[in-house]
């Protein structure tokens, strides 16, 4: 097998599985970003819950103290878009220490993993955020178990422990928290485009926990998810909607993220096309929008909706990109030096963040197809510019790091 075939085949599995996988594929974090222009969303409809939100300071979060309840209708989020476009880069440090962002994407956050075993035969994945701190100029470890930043990076959604009871708003206008009781546990949770609502995956146990690797095997632990819910911040309300575990998924992780209208929601599936599902918000299933569901690279459709990055369509490149005016697919091999293995994020609609390795030779990585780093490339090729320093081997726990690209 070649190192095309090899680097394409990896990142076909990886993207087939939600942010945190199962099994022993180490940072395979490849949830689609949304990159869709702020529009008016419909509300859906359904059994509503009361939310229940409490405010804390940040630093009393960090003691572990209880916030008191002042039982607040909603929350106000300030997430205006960051008007800079400017090229942020770290390129000889690998996790980053200061912003990584071009055009209108940014990582305003990464996350490090590892295994902790719990027991003879069990072990369950601990992540580790970082969250960009605009003050001090630089990421900072946070204490939470989950993190999702909004569009201008700003605000934020965690989570304290996976699965959680409740999840926890920062704002923006300091360092308030405001805390959301939640009906049933969560271990995930992901802002709408729109950066109004939030989406958590409901699990009845912990997804992250697995068997054990023994003799190059893993026995498959029994998924667990339950459904989803949608919290509407503003109003102060939150709906839950049951959506069991997919029979033809293997994973126990299965998280849901928004599609980039904000209308519906989407799974990763793996039995081959389409390759996401798509539900509306009663959790009822839904036709794909578009193409935006035929691809697994990350970057999905460009901010204009005219290109969408996908697999390579031949043997040249990993990574192609299909022009949705015409239908033809063009390999992206633009990065002299470099083999493309995924796209991340668009910064623009002529610019892609991607991941590559230091080619060598014709069909081989120096250091091998696993140690690579972030480049921002043009489409029409010339000089790519490094975002970030290499990975040495993003397949080994804490030897790795994963970003969170969102819009600015």
């Amino acid at each position: 097998m070649t190192i095309d075939e090899l680097v394409r085949q990896t990142f076909r599995e990886w993207a087939e599985q939600a942010r945190v996988p199962s099994g022993d594929l180490a940072g395979s974090a490849l949830r689609r970003r949304r990159w869709a222009r702020t529009r008016t969303f419909a509300v859906a409809a359904g059994a509503a819950a009361s939310v229940v939100v409490a405010a804390v300071t940040v630093p009393a979060l960090v003691r572990g103290e209880e916030p008191r309840d002042d039982r607040r209708g909603g929350t106000v989020v300030v997430a205006e878009p960051d008007p800079s476009t400017e090229t942020a880069a770290d390129p000889d440090s690998s996790p980053p220490e200061t912003l990584v962002a071009a055009g209108r994407a940014a990582a305003y956050s990464y996350y490090t993993w590892a295994e902790e075993k719990i027991s003879e035969d069990r072990q369950v994945r601990k992540m580790t955020w970082h969250r960009y701190d605009r003050e001090l100029g630089r990421y900072e470890p946070t204490p939470w178990a989950w993190l999702d930043v909004a569009r201008g990076g700003r605000a934020a959604a965690f989570l304290e422990t996976v699965p959680a009871s409740r999840v926890g708003v920062l704002t923006g206008r300091g360092t308030e928290v405001h805390w959301i009781t939640l009906d049933r546990p969560a271990a995930s949770v992901y802002w709408s485009p729109d950066a109004t609502r939030l989406l958590l995956t409901n699990y009845s146990a912990n997804p992250d926990e697995s068997y054990v690797v023994e003799e190059g095997t893993q026995q498959t632990s029994a998924p667990s998810r339950i459904g989803f819910t949608v919290v509407e911040l503003a109003e102060g309300r939150s709906t839950f909607q049951g959506l069991p575990h997919h029979p033809d998924e293997m994973g126990t992780r299965s998280d849901l993220s928004w599609a980039d209208d904000g209308t519906l929601v989407w799974e990763h599936s793996s039995s081959g096309s389409p390759m996401k599902r798509y539900y509306d918000l009663r959790g009822n299933a839904q036709a794909a929008p578009s193409e935006e569901a035929d691809t697994y690279q990350q970057a999905g459709l460009s901010p204009g909706g005219r290109r969408l990055a996908v697999d390579g369509p031949d043997r040249s490149a990993i990574v192609g990109v299909r022009d949705l005016t015409t239908g033809s697919t063009v390999p992206f091999n633009a990065a002299p030096g470099y083999w493309i293995e995924q796209a991340v994020a668009w910064a623009d609609d002529e610019r892609l963040i991607v991941w590559a390795c230091e080619r060598k030779g014709e069909n081989d990585c120096v250091g091998g197809e696993f140690r690579n780093r972030l480049l921002l490339v043009g489409l029409n090729g010339g000089e790519a510019v490094p975002l970030s320093g290499y990975r040495e081997n993003n397949q080994v726990a804490d030897k790795t790091w994963e970003p969170d690209f969102t819009t600015r």
